[in-house]
């Protein structure tokens, strides 16, 4: 997979005009992703650009409690991060500058580019509904309330509150739906629970497969696997919200750090990372939608079918992550 993504990555570099290179010859990101899985990504780059990608990797809170150490001593440049949850953590902290690029808001839509250009989306994911169609037929499906019905009573499976996936789905839900209806949404899920909350989410695929629930919420890429290894398997993916405000999506982000040394650099960094060139190949290895409507999708993707995702921007839901959380333990959904 790698090298089919290599070429492409190739053409993104080779796309970068010899004038718009930085005069910093090296970039240093904090990722929750290790540099082995990255470095291919970068690669292209550097031998096209000369810039030495370096990558710094943690989980998402040793990163923001990093960066918040060391100030303005920090080496760090970027920070890449799995999703709007802990982007929102870090703005809030104060971590970012906006970052200055054309480039950047031609090639990502405004809704996936933070209001004040923090950071953007990279590669996105839906949180939808998991079901098992030798049980449920797609036309019984429709919102997320929908889940609390007394219809699906017993038979609803979902990951355990304390995730950031969660969370963000709380956020877009306060956004949306206001504080009554978000607890009164969570409240009528808990009522519904075939079993406790799951550990994760392919454990919740694994339970709407075996019947355990017959439906279930969780990310779309989890299921990408399943499909591509048994085009019959069971669980079938359903996008919530069609009629109304759009299913929520949730993706890996990158953001210009506050006291970043190489900014030139770290701008000609995430103008890369936003070509469709780019975006294609990294976004198909992840099983995630690309950012940039340019690129193409991958395959298992386009099998899951069209859909309408939600337009609000992704600083504006990162904003209810709190509340979200406060509401989601007032519901007693653990």
């Amino acid at each position: 997979m790698f090298k089919m993504a290599t070429r492409s990555l190739v053409v993104a570099a080779l796309a970068l005009t010899t004038s718009a290179f930085a005069s910093d010859k090296q970039v240093t990101i904090y990722s929750v992703y290790e540099a082995a899985r990255l470095d291919p990504v970068f690669k292209p780059f550097t031998d096209r650009t000369g810039i030495k990608v370096n990558i710094v990797s943690g989980t998402s809170a040793e990163i923001i409690a990093k960066l918040k150490a060391e100030g303005e001593a920090t080496t760090a440049d970027l920070h890449l991060d799995k999703d709007l949850v802990f982007h929102g953590q870090a703005q809030a902290q104060g971590l970012y500058k906006p970052f200055n690029s054309k480039t950047v808001e031609k090639n990502i839509p405004s809704s996936l580019i933070e209001a004040n250009k923090n950071w953007f989306t990279i590669v996105y994911r839906v949180r939808g509904i998991m079901y098992n169609a030798n049980k449920v037929t797609a036309a019984e499906l429709s919102t997320y309330a929908d889940l609390g019905s007394a219809k699906w009573n017993g038979r609803l499976c979902v990951r355990t509150s304390n995730n950031s996936y969660n969370e963000a789905l709380g956020a877009y839900f306060v956004t949306h739906f206001g504080a009554e209806k978000t607890l009164n949404i969570f409240k009528s899920w808990v009522n519904n629970f075939a079993v406790d909350p799951i550990k994760g989410d392919t454990d919740v695929i694994n339970a709407v497969a075996a019947g355990t629930c017959d439906v279930g919420i969780a990310n779309s890429y989890y299921l990408a696997p399943f499909v591509k290894a048994d085009a019959n398997y069971p669980v079938k993916f359903f996008f919530p919200e069609q009629n109304s405000v759009g299913a929520h999506v949730n993706g890996v982000g990158i953001g210009l750090l506050k006291h970043a040394k190489n900014t030139a650099a770290a701008t000609l960094v995430m103008e890369y990372l936003s070509s469709k060139e780019v975006q294609a190949p990294v976004a198909s290895i992840f099983s995630q939608y690309p950012a940039n409507p340019a690129a193409e999708l991958a395959p298992v993707l386009t099998g899951f079918g069209k859909f309408s995702q939600d337009q609000t921007n992704v600083g504006n839901i990162s904003a209810k992550v709190d509340e979200a959380k406060q509401l989601m333990k007032a519901a007693n959904y653990k």
